[in-house]
């Protein structure tokens, strides 16, 4: 682990401290600092702070499971080939813990759209009850600019997804299916935007990139028959957000979707 300015104190957020040791133990490495303020001894939070499993394995789980395999065959691979023994749940709990995390700082970056974009909204389920996915997405680009998880199909949870979405900029045309509430949305937030009908797969203003994803996406629901609830739904769609941005990579320009809209990296900084 690099060298850091400053190691802040867990017990009081104190950001004086001075290095007093390593531990070395089955995870590596440990420095130790002591708070100048409260005396407590804390070590720095690499983001695996408090963890019990190494974080290659952390992260190996994580990007199993968005691969498209289940929490319990992932916990099944990771004994296979390291010999670690976790439950599903801890897969879960791994994957909203750092879903939560990451989103944090791919937010931080504004992408660079092609002004071209696309909404459509599928059916899922959520505690056992009918819900629905909202995604829109720069066409041309492949992003995923923003997501909404609702109960219902009203036409205010794609006001919901577009208020979002504005966040990062303003569209020149929005592409969409027969759904009769986008039209009054679009024309709200964006007054300015083409309203381009789909009307089928070879129609001029067809909706197959947002299609493709949603079935991208499936590729990953189907696993899970629904989400527990809209908590842990929601954290498990912004995590499979950030993997289909920012790590799944286009094979025929061998280029995430973030470096298609400018972003080359993560900020470094902590937001």
């Amino acid at each position: 682990m690099p060298e850091l300015d400053f190691v802040m104190c867990h017990e009081c957020h104190y950001t004086k401290t001075k290095y007093r040791a390593t531990r070395h133990n089955k995870l590596g490495d440990k420095k130790y600092y002591q708070c100048e303020r409260c005396g407590s001894f804390t070590t720095p939070d690499d983001g695996f702070w408090k963890m019990k499993n190494h974080e290659e394995i952390v992260s190996a789980g994580i990007e199993l499971y968005y691969s498209g395999i289940s929490f319990r065959e992932t916990a099944w691979v990771l004994w296979r080939l390291f010999g670690v023994s976790v439950s599903d749940v801890c897969i879960l709990l791994w994957t909203r813990k750092y879903s939560k995390r990451v989103e944090k700082f791919t937010s931080m970056k504004r992408p660079n759209l092609s002004g071209k974009w696309s909404v459509d909204e599928k059916f899922v389920k959520v505690k056992g009850k009918k819900g629905y996915l909202w995604l829109v997405k720069d066409k041309k680009r492949g992003f995923v600019i923003s997501t909404v998880l609702s109960d219902n199909r009203k036409a205010s949870n794609a006001g919901k997804l577009f208020r979002k979405a504005k966040k990062s900029g303003n569209p020149k045309s929005v592409t969409h299916d027969g759904y009769k509430g986008y039209p009054k949305k679009i024309a709200k937030c964006f007054p300015d935007a083409d309203d381009q009908t789909s009307k089928g797969f070879w129609h001029k203003h067809n909706n197959n990139s947002t299609e493709s994803t949603n079935s991208e996406f499936n590729a990953r629901y189907k696993t899970m028959r629904g989400f527990g609830s809209f908590e842990s739904g929601n954290d498990i769609i912004d995590g499979w957000t950030t993997h289909h941005n920012f790590v799944k990579r286009d094979r025929k320009r061998n280029k995430t979707n973030a470096e298609r809209v400018g972003i080359k990296k993560v900020p470094d900084q902590t937001p």
